[in-house]
């Protein structure tokens, strides 16, 4: 009975000391992707998660986590490698992470028959999430963006806009700005266009918005 209720012990004080581990580790990426804007510091710490020994499962959300950063980076060919060569298993609740990354990706590199062939595959999986109310605004703004790149942009126009109001980061934020501003130069309005461009650079500085 004792050495049951000394590996108890061991086994709660380890999964405490784990979660507060992971709890730092969140903390850390937020700071550096969202707080400092520093898309290359906080794939420089997930590349240091990666050399260590981990569980398939570990290393796959990893490397999806690694893609979040390259995104914001502006660096569309590395994240979809690893998404699509790299990654081995979708771990439960990532699926909308990882289309994320990987649809936005594509779209911003220009791949949008890829991208539509990827999502009309994914479709159920992806609604299924919004349903549950998990993640609806990353959701919607897969949505958005494919609506634009299909030239259907009376469907995107409002929630890019919103977006500009609600995006709970500065890189969604930029995301709102920009694509507000694509829509404003393809109705011909140059100068609120160039407004929204300029605006998009202020919040997404250092990020993809530089190279799109």
């Amino acid at each position: 009975m004792q050495f049951v209720l000394i590996v108890i012990a061991i086994f709660f004080l380890y999964t405490m000391t784990r979660r507060k581990k992971l709890e730092k580790q969140v903390e850390l990426f937020n700071r550096l992707l969202y707080i400092e804007k520093c898309p290359e510091k906080y794939i420089a710490e997930v590349d240091k998660l990666l050399l260590k020994i981990q569980s398939e499962k570990e290393r796959n959300i990893n490397l999806i986590q690694k893609t979040t950063g390259l995104l914001y980076a502006g660096e569309f060919d590395e994240a979809i490698k690893i998404l699509t060569e790299d990654v081995t298993k979708i771990p439960p609740n990532w699926q909308v992470v990882y289309y994320h990354n990987l649809l936005l990706g594509m779209y911003l590199n220009g791949d949008t028959e890829r991208a539509n062939g990827i999502l009309k595959e994914v479709k159920d999986i992806i609604d299924m999430y919004y349903k549950k109310d998990y993640n609806k605004v990353t959701i919607e703004l897969i949505y958005a963006v494919s609506d634009f790149y299909n030239g259907n942009i009376s469907n995107c126009k409002e929630f890019f806009i919103n977006l500009i109001d609600v995006g709970r980061n500065d890189f969604r934020i930029a995301f709102g700005h920009y694509f507000t501003g694509k829509i404003q130069e393809s109705e011909g309005k140059i100068d609120d266009a160039e407004d929204s461009f300029e605006e998009a650079r202020t919040y997404g500085h250092g990020s993809f918005i530089e190279k799109l």
